[in-house]
C-alpha cells in the first residue's frame, strides 16, 4: 500500500521581531502549499506592505502569492516569500534601507516644479503616483511652495544613513527567525533577497555583503547615484568574482524619475558587468518602465523562475 504526504495549505503568518532601537517589525511570511516534511527556499523583500497585497499599500503591489503559484503550476517548484515592512515615513524609509559604507551619501533636491506642480521628491523617495493612483495631497494650507522646498532641503540635511542595521536586523534576526519557525531549505543555494529602489540599493549591498548567505539578488530600480562613481566602484571591486551571488539588475526609462534613477547607475551596472563573471549577471532594461510596484511585479517572476531554476 502507498501512502501520499499529507498536503498542507498554504499560509500567511505575521510576526512582529525586535529591530534594535527601532522597536518591534512586522515581518510577514508566506508558505506556499507543500508536503508534510518539505523544505522549501526562501527569498528575503524589503518594503513587506507592499509585497502580497494591495490593501497593505495603495501605491501597488508585487502580487508574490500569485507569482509563486504561477511558478508552481509551470515548473512544479516554489519558494517562501518574507516580506520585511517598511516605515511609513519615507524618509524613515530611505534612511534605513541606505548604507553608510559605501562612500558620502548625496540625495539631490528635486528642481523647483511649475506653477500649480507640487514638487518632486528627491531621487530614492516615492515618485508621483502612476496613472490610476490617487493624486499627489494638496500643498497644506499656509505653507507655500518656496517653504515645502526649504522644508524638504531641512530634511535631507539631518538625512542619517542606517543600512547596516537593516542588514544586520536581516542576517541576525529575521533569517534564524524564519529558518527556524518554517519549513525553509537552509543554505546559501536556496537563500535569495530581493528589494526595488532604495530597497534594490539595500539588498544589494546585503548580498554582496555576505556572498555565503545569499546565492542571488533582485536590485529592480536601486538608487546607484546616491554614491559617487569611485566611492561606488572601490566599494564593489573586492566583491565581485566567482564567490559573488547572481545579481539580477533591473531598471526602467518609462518616466522622469525613473529614468533619472537609471541615469544615476548606469556607471555602476557598467562596472559590475565588465568586471563580474558573466554567469552571475543578468541586466534587464525597459524603456516603458515606471518607478512603480507596477513594473516591478512582472520583473520579480522572471527573477523567481531563475532563482527557483
Amino acid at each position: 500500500m502507498i501512502f501520499k504526504k499529507k498536503t498542507i495549505p498554504e499560509e500567511l503568518v505575521s510576526l512582529n521581531l525586535p529591530f534594535a532601537d527601532k522597536g518591534e517589525r512586522l515581518v510577514r511570511v508566506f508558505v506556499p502549499e507543500h508536503r508534510k516534511g518539505e523544505k522549501l527556499p526562501v527569498i528575503y523583500m524589503t518594503d513587506g506592505q507592499a509585497v502580497f497585497d494591495r490593501e497593505s499599500n495603495p501605491l501597488g503591489c508585487w502580487f508574490t502569492r500569485e507569482a509563486v503559484r504561477a511558478e508552481n503550476e509551470a515548473s512544479g517548484r516554489k519558494a517562501i516569500i518574507v516580506g520585511i515592512h517598511s516605515p511609513f515615513d519615507p524618509m524613515l524609509r530611505t534612511e534605513e534601507l541606505t548604507p553608510a559604507s559605501i562612500g558620502k551619501v548625496t540625495i539631490p533636491l528635486p528642481p523647483m516644479p511649475p506653477e500649480g506642480m507640487p514638487p518632486m521628491p528627491p531621487e530614492g523617495m516615492p515618485p508621483m503616483p502612476p496613472e490610476g493612483m490617487p493624486p499627489m495631497p494638496p500643498i497644506p494650507e499656509g505653507m507655500t511652495m518656496e517653504s515645502m522646498m526649504k522644508m524638504m532641503e531641512e530634511r535631507l540635511k539631518a538625512f542619517k544613513p542606517s543600512g547596516e542595521k537593516y542588514d544586520e536586523f536581516v542576517v541576525k534576526t529575521v533569517i534564524p527567525t524564519v529558518e527556524k519557525q518554517f519549513p525553509v531549505k537552509k543554505g546559501r543555494e536556496n537563500t535569495a533577497i530581493v528589494g526595488s529602489s532604495s530597497g534594490g540599493l539595500e539588498v544589494f549591498y546585503i548580498a554582496m555583503s555576505h556572498p555565503e548567505i545569499f546565492r542571488a539578488v533582485g536590485a529592480f530600480s536601486p538608487v546607484f547615484g546616491f554614491y559617487s562613481e569611485e566611492d561606488m566602484k572601490k566599494w564593489l571591486a573586492p566583491r565581485l568574482g566567482k564567490k559573488m551571488p547572481f545579481v539580477y539588475l533591473y531598471c526602467g526609462e518609462g518616466e522622469p524619475h525613473e529614468q533619472e534613477i537609471r541615469d544615476g547607475g548606469k556607471p555602476t551596472f557598467a562596472f559590475i558587468k565588465a568586471n563580474a563573471p558573466k554567469d552571475k549577471v543578468k541586466e534587464v532594461v525597459t524603456p516603458e518602465g515606471i518607478h512603480s510596484e507596477k513594473a516591478w511585479e512582472p520583473v520579480f517572476k522572471d527573477f523567481l523562475h531563475i532563482f527557483l531554476g
